[in-house]
């Protein structure tokens, strides 16, 4: 039936694969009963089964092959797992970013610039000088007031508001309180309650924290104004109030009408002061030798066409007779080109 099977030989084989499954890590438990393939007569064919497991006994050779293909392979795997968490980051990261950044800033800005609005709205409205009307808002207690009728008022559009403090409203930066000095001496606390009321029905006389120009615009229609003029400019002082003097209604309407007027000439205020001025030396040398009296600028065109510069041009005219042969050039602009240059630099000076 088969032959008699070496059963050291079989139980030295199990041994074999138990220790390579222990050098794999397979964990694989040893069989329960190793002594079931024992040669019996009922099992010809179990003399068989033993040449799946003889080809690693075999040829030891490959079974170490197989041992270090499956280190490397499991050292490029470990080698390769440590790489996906290291992806999965970048991944995410851009998620959550967008999320919590539109949740907090736009939570916490409106909260700062709603604190900061009541102080510093005003400052930087001031420089701007956006206006919000196009007509002078007028108060409806200023009905009947001669002011209103003058010429320049008339040309002038204006409007009744009732909701502004001031009588005259130009715009956010710019409001006058009008005053007669008649109706000051019948009711001088007047004043002081258009302030209280400006300030919201505060009391003290501390000035409003802004660059808003308020003026108190004053007619005087009484006799002997001194003492009235002077206490107000006190109240003035203390309020932050500015104060314009006017001896005729019409005056008074021609101030209102030139506040609306210039209302956006703030932000040219120092161009205009400053004026323009040219960077080339051409321009430089007509600004200063036209600044002599009686010269103009043809007379500079010949001064350096003759001279050929701005030196000689000053020793000519500082001898007095050098620059009177030069066209156009007669006694009395060689006389003053003579007392430019050859006089003294700095006035009520002893040079010697």
């Amino acid at each position: 039936m088969g032959e008699p099977i070496d059963q050291s030989s079989f139980a030295s084989i199990l041994a074999g694969v138990q220790k390579m499954r222990r050098a794999y890590d397979v964990g694989v438990a040893a069989p329960a009963e190793p002594p079931q393939p024992a040669p019996t007569d009922e099992a010809p064919g179990l003399g068989r089964p033993p040449p799946r497991l003889e080809k690693p006994a075999q040829s030891p050779e490959n079974t170490a092959q197989s041992l270090e293909n499956t280190a490397q392979d499991t050292a490029q795997d470990t080698a390769q797992k440590p790489q996906a968490p290291s992806q999965k980051p970048p991944a995410t990261a851009p998620k959550t970013a967008p999320k919590t950044a539109p949740k907090t800033a736009p939570q916490s800005a409106p909260k700062s610039a709603a604190h900061a609005a009541p102080l510093h709205a005003s400052r930087r409205a001031g420089p701007t000088n956006v206006h919000s009307y196009t007509q002078v808002q007028v108060a409806p207690s200023q009905k009947g007031n001669p002011l209103l009728e003058s010429p320049p008022m008339k040309l002038t559009p204006w409007a009744f508001n009732a909701q502004i403090l001031l009588d005259y409203y130009i715009n956010a930066t710019v409001q006058v309180l009008f005053l007669s000095l008649k109706y000051h001496r019948l009711r001088p606390e007047y004043v002081w309650r258009r302030l209280e009321r400006l300030r919201g029905g505060h009391a003290s006389s501390s000035p409003a924290h802004d660059q808003a120009l308020r003026v108190l615009l004053v007619v005087v229609d009484i006799d002997s104004p001194q003492e009235a003029l002077r206490r107000l400019a006190v109240v003035c002082v203390k309020n932050d109030l500015s104060m314009v003097v006017a001896w005729l209604f019409e005056e008074a309407g021609a101030y209102v009408a030139a506040l609306k007027l210039n209302e956006m000439a703030r932000t040219k205020t120092a161009s205009s002061i400053q004026g323009s001025r040219k960077a080339d030396y051409n321009s430089s040398v007509v600004a200063t030798l036209t600044a002599v009296r009686a010269v103009n600028k043809t007379d500079v065109v010949n001064l350096l066409a003759n001279c050929k510069s701005f030196r000689n041009t000053v020793l000519q005219a500082a001898l007095g007779d050098g620059v009177l042969d030069i066209p156009g050039l007669g006694g009395r602009k060689a006389a003053n080109l003579s007392a430019a240059f050859a006089g003294p630099f700095v006035f009520n000076k002893d040079w010697s």
